[in-house]
């Protein structure tokens, strides 16, 4: 049986946070250019617009992501209390490692750049709550191992952040590869979620 407190949960809810952590993203990535003037997708960082100095800078990580990588920490929470009590350590552990990765995602907007000194303090710390963040999420690949119903969708999410990290050059700029890692990700949350909110809650 799942978890009680799952299931007399509002149906819309995880939908509605999945939805609303991607819009914050793609919103973000699209408004980009209103927080620095001539930004580019494809040459640009995904955190330039929030560097420290920037106008609007902290509006900027608010929206692409303190509350995004809140919300997909919600949802991790979600996911792991609807897990059914025989469900395997890989599933139980993957989805632990999902909150880590909403927990890192937020981190990103909290260590921000300077422009002043982009490898400086504050750039170490936002490049290892990148990392963090990707290792972490890339356990979607645990949670495939254990669930049939998340199998293959698990395994192409985690294999493409895994191809996305460490192919940031090939075929595409490391700026695009960070937009496109996130919208794979927020996107795979969304996916999960119309999946698996039935009339009787999480699958």
């Amino acid at each position: 049986m799942r978890d009680e407190r799952v299931s007399r949960l509002p149906r819309w809810l995880a939908p509605a946070c999945a939805a609303l952590a991607l819009l914050q993203v793609c919103v973000a990535i699209a408004a980009g250019a209103l927080w620095w003037p001539g930004l580019s997708l494809a040459g640009h960082p995904l955190a330039l617009p929030g560097a420290g100095g920037v106008p609007g800078a902290a509006g900027y990580n608010m929206l692409a992501f303190v509350l995004p990588g809140v919300l997909a920490s919600l949802l991790a929470c979600l996911r792991h209390r609807a897990l059914v009590p025989t469900a395997g350590w890989a599933a139980r552990i993957g989805a632990r490692l999902l909150l880590v990765g909403g927990i890192a995602w937020a981190a990103q907007g909290v260590f921000v750049l300077d422009l002043r000194e982009l490898d400086g303090p504050g750039g170490q710390l936002h490049a290892a709550a990148w990392t963090c963040w990707w290792l972490a999420s890339a356990s979607g690949l645990l949670l495939g191992l254990s669930d049939p119903r998340a199998r293959w969708p698990g395994w192409a999410i985690g294999a493409l952040l895994v191809v996305l990290a460490l192919l940031p050059y090939w075929p595409w700029p490391v700026a695009l590869g960070q937009r496109l890692a996130a919208l794979v990700w927020f996107g795979g949350w969304l996916g999960w979620a119309l999946r698996g909110w039935r009339g009787s809650g999480l699958r």
